[in-house]
């Protein structure tokens, strides 16, 4: 069954900490087991019905378009948006970039570096909130986005939340309702124009947490890891790849 839900991935970055690896390779385009991450995401868009996909594409864009025209044929809704500024700018930039796909939509957002279980997707898309943020609940890094909640809906969110105060990580998954795009965009914007490009989108969904509920989805049990460092690829391919077969395993 169609989902009229948008999904958006952002995938323009050059991820220079994973290099040599992402010299000739998008991050996304990188294989855990047998599958890129990207098939994983796009999978995971596919099983939640959902056909009406935007990507925001930078560094090495050319070999993420071949790669979705060569091996999803059938996704003739798929549509690219370049951010040209990709090495100088950050998450909040490539998605303002979008605000004419979700002014009038509810979507999925995803980091494009996010190894998942396509049953992170199916949860958001049935939760009965507007906006959702997919979760861990776990022990932080500082270099994590992190959370604290207050009666049930998230209050906080940035990496600059200390590890003893957070709940845990936003894992780079989460669903957003048209009911706040206006003031999303308006944020976005103010950023994006105002010479900090370079910040997390993040940073503009913590400025509009008081226009909406805003829940977490605890996700903790399903496997997921954001690959930022190459000991992220590692646990990626050592333990979360492993976790995902183990996962589907019990659910047969």
């Amino acid at each position: 069954m169609e989902n009229l839900l948008k999904a958006i991935l952002l995938a323009a970055g050059a991820s220079r900490r994973l290099q040599p690896i992402t010299v000739n390779t998008p991050k996304c385009l990188i294989k855990i087991g047998d599958k890129t991450i990207l098939d994983y995401q796009l999978e995971s868009i596919l099983s939640a019905g959902i056909k009406d996909i935007v990507m925001v594409v930078g560094y090495l864009k050319e070999k993420i378009i071949d790669f979705v025209n060569e091996n999803y044929k059938s996704l003739n809704t798929v549509r690219f948006i370049e951010n040209p500024e990709y090495s100088t700018t950050n998450t909040i930039y490539s998605l303002y970039l979008t605000k004419d796909e979700f002014i009038n939509d509810d979507f999925i957002y995803f980091n494009a570096d996010v190894l998942i279980h396509k049953d992170i997707v199916l949860k958001l898309v049935d939760h009965s909130g507007s906006n959702v943020l997919a979760v861990d609940y776990k022990k932080c890094g500082e270099e994590e986005v992190k959370f604290t909640t207050k009666d049930g809906r998230i209050i906080k969110l940035g990496k600059y939340i200390s590890t003893d105060e957070a709940e845990g990580e936003f894992i780079g998954v989460a669903k957003f309702g048209k009911n706040i795009a206006k003031d999303f965009i308006q944020t976005l914007g103010y950023y994006s124009n105002k010479g900090e490009k370079n910040l997390f989108f993040e940073k503009a969904v913590e400025d509009i947490l008081d226009k909406d509920h805003f829940y977490p989805l605890d996700v903790s049990d399903i496997p997921n890891i954001e690959i930022d460092f190459p000991e992220d690829l590692e646990e990626a391919k050592n333990k979360i790849y492993p976790a995902i077969i183990e996962y589907d395993k019990r659910k047969s």
